[in-house]
C-alpha cells in the first residue's frame, strides 16, 4: 500500500456528469438492462443462503427474475424465471426449497430438473406426441460461477468466464487475509431506494459526501485523513476496482459507532490490516468493505430508471457466530444508518436530477475523479457494438 496526499489523483480534472436524462429516461434505462445488466458478472448473493440440495433463491433485476438453485451434485445453477409453457413465473418467493430438486410450475405443473433444468414431465402429454420433444422446452439457463463464497450470474451466453473477467486470482489476492470463503452471514437487510441505479454507485464513488452526511462514518474513519491506496501492480479490470483503504481514528479499535472491540479480529490479519476497513468495488453494481472483524458487502439492483433496490450482508467469522455471548449488532448498526444516510441523499439527487434546471447535467470535480471512471465504464459500455 502507499498513500497518497489530498485523496484523488493527477490526472482528476473538473468534467461534465452524464445528461440528467441518463437517470430517469426509460428508454436509456432499458438500453442499460440491455447493454450492462444482462452483459456482465453480477453479484447474486452468498453460497450459505443456498446450502443444500433443492435451496433456491432469486434475483430481480427490472422485469427479469432468476432462480439461483444448488443441485443435487452441490454446484449451483441459474435458470429464468419463466416457465416454457405459458410463460408463468415459477417461483414467487425470495427464497426455498424444491422437493426432489424439481422444479414445478404452479399454473399448469410442468416440471423441470433443478439440476440441468430438463423439463422432466408435462402433464396429459406423452412422450409419443408428435411435434413435442421435451428436450426442446428446457429452462433458459444462465452462466454461473462461485467465487470465495459468492455467486456470481451472468445473462450472456458467449461472456467470458469470472476469472478472465475478474482477472483471478491475482486481482483478489489482496483481500486472502479475509478468508471470505469462511465467514458466515449474521444479518441480511433489502433497501428500497427512489433513485436510479447510477446515482447510489456514484455516491459509493466518493467520499466527498461524508463529512456531510456521515457522522458516525466520519468519527470511525476521518474521510480527510491520507487514504491507503492499492499499489498499481496489483491489477483491476474494467469492473473489479480497489478502492484502498481509510486508516482508523485515535481511539477507534472497530469500524462502529462507538470505536469498541466486540469481536476478536480476524484470524490472518496483519497488524495494518486490524487498524483500517479496505473497500473493492465491482462494476456495475456492487461494493465489499472489509472491516477487520466483519465484512459488509451492499449489491444494487435496478427497478425502474428512477427506482432501485439494495441488498446488504454482514458476514463474520463463523467461530464467533456460534458462540453464546456473540454481539454482532455494533457493525449492523453501523452500516444500517450509514446506508440510510446515502439512500436518502441519493433520493434527493433524484428529485434534482429530474429538474428542467439540471437538464444538461452538472459537473465532477477532481474529488469525484471514480465517479468519472464510473461514468466513462457506463458510456463505453452503451456504445459497444451489439
Amino acid at each position: 500500500m502507499k498513500s497518497i496526499e489530498g485523496g484523488f489523483p493527477s490526472y482528476a480534472k473538473f468534467e461534465p456528469t452524464a445528461p440528467a436524462c441518463d437517470y430517469y429516461d426509460p428508454d436509456h434505462f432499458q438500453k442499460e438492462l440491455d447493454k450492462i445488466w444482462f452483459k456482465t458478472w453480477l453479484l447474486a448473493g452468498r453460497e450459505e443462503e443456498i446450502p443444500h440440495s433443492g435451496d433456491y433463491k432469486t434475483v430481480q433485476i427490472a422485469h427479469e427474475n432468476f432462480i439461483v438453485t444448488r443441485g443435487s451434485d452441490g454446484k449451483v445453477n441459474s435458470y429464468y424465471n419463466v416457465c416454457r409453457h405459458r410463460g408463468s413465473r415459477l417461483c414467487t418467493e425470495e427464497s426455498g426449497h424444491f422437493n426432489r430438486g424439481r422444479i414445478i410450475c404452479p399454473y399448469h405443473s410442468w416440471m423441470y430438473s433443478g439440476d440441468t433444468g430438463e423439463l422432466t414431465k408435462a402433464p396429459n402429454i406423452s412422450d409419443e406426441d408428435e411435434g413435442f420433444d421435451k428436450s426442446e422446452h428446457s429452462l433458459v439457463s444462465i452462466k454461473t460461477e462461485t467465487w470465495d463464497g459468492f455467486i456470481w450470474i451472468n445473462a450472456d451466453p458467449d461472456a467470458p468466464s469470472l476469472a478472465e473477467s475478474f482477472n483471478l486470482p491475482e486481482s483478489w489476492s489482496i483481500y486472502e487475509n479475509y478468508q471470505m470463503h469462511r465467514l458466515k452471514i449474521g444479518k441480511t437487510g433489502t433497501y428500497n431506494v427512489k433513485a436510479n441505479w447510477k446515482i447510489l454507485m456514484d455516491n459509493a464513488e466518493e467520499c466527498y459526501h461524508c463529512g456531510t452526511i456521515h457522522p458516525e462514518l466520519s468519527r470511525a474513519t476521518p474521510p480527510m485523513q491520507p487514504r491507503q491506496w492499492v499499489d498499481e501492480e496489483v491489477p483491476e479490470t474494467k469492473v473489479i476496482k480497489h478502492v484502498g483503504s481509510m486508516g482508523l481514528n485515535s481511539g477507534f479499535e472497530r469500524v462502529n459507532v462507538d470505536g469498541e472491540a466486540y469481536r476478536p479480529v480476524f484470524p490472518g490479519l496483519t497488524e495494518e490490516e486490524e487498524r483500517k476497513i479496505t473497500y473493492m468495488h465491482i462494476f456495475p453494481h456492487s461494493y465489499i468493505c472489509m472491516a477487520s472483524d466483519y465484512v459488509f458487502i451492499a449489491a444494487i439492483f435496478p427497478v425502474k430508471a428512477d427506482e432501485s433496490v439494495v441488498k446488504g450482508y454482514w458476514l463474520f467469522d463463523p467461530d464467533v457466530m456460534e458462540k453464546k455471548d456473540c454481539y454482532i449488532e455494533d457493525a449492523v448498526e453501523f452500516w444500517d444508518v450509514t446506508c440510510q444516510e446515502d439512500w436518502a441523499a441519493c433520493a434527493l439527487a433524484q428529485e434534482g436530477n429530474q429538474s428542467r434546471a439540471y437538464k444538461d447535467g452538472g459537473t465532477l470535480t477532481p474529488i469525484d475523479w471514480r465517479v468519472a471512471n464510473f461514468k466513462k465504464y457506463v458510456q463505453s459500455e452503451l456504445e459497444k457494438e451489439d
